[in-house]
């Protein structure tokens, strides 16, 4: 048994008599971590947006975490497009395992019992514990990769180092002209690295599990065996330092890495502000509203736009991500699920502490996206002081997703 131990981070490559080999090849394994980080990002985002004091730490703590998952899709998406391959977000039914999730659903088919069971939930100290700890909990430094039926993410990232490494000794190409460093949503963690070469894939592994993704879901691990054994933890900033070495940069902010954020939410350590009475797995066909089924609608709608432009982004249309992904981000998906969780399930005149209503995320192709005139009547009616989240960058972001709707002869899915 080897191990990789350059930029601070160990792997450990055991023979392959103890790896789990899938035939898999080294893009489709990379497609398989696009999708994993992906798919934690909504459930992520539904408990940001349910804690009604955005400047409270947890707040904080979870948009912290979630710029970061960001910036680990770049990552993946930069690993993928260096070695030829295509990131791929949208795959509709018939080539596969559809993509994105349907909430809820497991993390991934691909892991051992498909891995935590994704929910969209308001925020709370069990939501925390049971399901976000468990994704991001700290790898053991043992485990083995695991090219199918991984039960850590690490795991999986572990068997991808060992594929680029075979790929480097057997092709050793590397494609940079699609790749993207022009990945910012304003102070966070991390940072995005162009892979050129077998040196730069290790970084950027590195660089996604050093911030505490790579969880061993086998058993409990303590926190004092954590930090003897992953020294660099809770730490969140990482990156090349002044004597030649890999690892957390000193004068960076000293951050807590994910599980460690989660962690002190669930115990209470980080307090939890007060959220909306958001009902878990949110969608239409619950709601006996007709406005909340209107705004699910819209909010559906601007989400899968979102996804579209995303997926072109990182594909190589490097605009994209600031011209559309980050105003969609910033604006319009929080504006529009705040506005679902103040709206009530059934129909006005109802308590406020009544069950509310919240954002679905559920992927409409791009055909059925143009027969809904929601974003027209929002558009229409902001200001006018129906929907409390209207505003002038709001518009203006809704007007935006409107004009670069797909044209009608594109197909089902657009032109993604």
């Amino acid at each position: 048994m080897g191990s990789v131990t350059e930029y601070g981070a160990r792997y450990i490559i055991p023979s392959s008599a103890t790896r789990s080999f899938s035939g898999r090849t080294l893009q489709e394994l990379l497609q398989i971590a696009l999708r994993v980080e992906f798919a934690t990002i909504p459930p992520y985002l539904t408990a940001m947006y349910s804690i009604k004091d955005k400047g409270s730490e947890a707040y904080q703590f979870v948009r912290g975490v979630v710029l970061e998952e960001m910036i680990h899709l770049n990552l993946a998406a930069n690993l993928l497009n260096a070695v030829g391959g295509e990131p791929e977000l949208v795959v509709p039914p018939g080539r596969g395992n559809p993509f994105p999730p349907r909430y809820p659903a497991h993390l991934s088919e691909d892991a051992e019992d498909g891995g935590p069971y994704l929910q969209l939930m308001a925020a709370s100290a069990e939501l925390f514990r049971s399901t976000f700890m468990r994704i991001e909990q700290p790898a053991q430094p043992d485990a083995p990769p695991q090219e199918a039926g991984f039960s850590t993410i690490g795991q999986l990232y572990a068997a991808i180092l060992a594929k680029f490494e075979e790929y480097d000794h057997d092709t050793g190409k590397y494609d940079a002209a699609r790749q993207s460093e022009r990945w910012n949503f304003g102070n966070s963690g991390g940072t995005v690295i162009i892979v050129r070469d077998l040196d730069s894939a290790k970084r950027a592994i590195n660089e996604i599990v050093e911030q505490g993704e790579g969880a061993d879901m086998t058993g409990e691990l303590r926190d004092p065996d954590y930090r003897v054994r992953e020294p660099w933890g809770q730490y969140e900033y990482y990156g090349p330092r002044a004597d030649g070495t890999y690892g957390p940069v000193l004068g960076t902010p000293l951050e807590l890495s994910h599980y460690f954020k989660f962690k002190a939410i669930a115990d209470g350590t980080t307090p939890l502000p007060p959220t909306y009475p958001m009902i878990a797995n949110p969608g239409r066909e619950k709601y006996e509203n007709a406005l909340a089924v209107e705004l699910s609608d819209l909010f559906d709608h601007a989400y899968s736009a979102l996804v579209d432009d995303l997926q072109k982004a990182l594909r190589g249309d490097k605009d994209l991500f600031f011209t559309r992904v980050v105003p969609a981000m910033r604006v319009t998906l929080p504006g529009l699920a705040t506005e679902l969780m103040q709206t009530t399930i059934a129909p006005a005149g109802y308590t406020a502490a009544d069950p509310t209503a919240g954002p679905a995320f559920r992927y409409v192709p791009a055909r059925e996206r143009r027969r809904s005139a929601a974003l027209d009547r929002l558009i229409a009616d902001l200001g006018t002081g129906r929907y409390r989240g209207g505003s002038d960058t709001l518009g203006a972001t809704l007007r935006r997703i409107r004009e670069n709707q797909p044209a009608a002869d594109e197909g089902e899915y657009g032109d993604v």
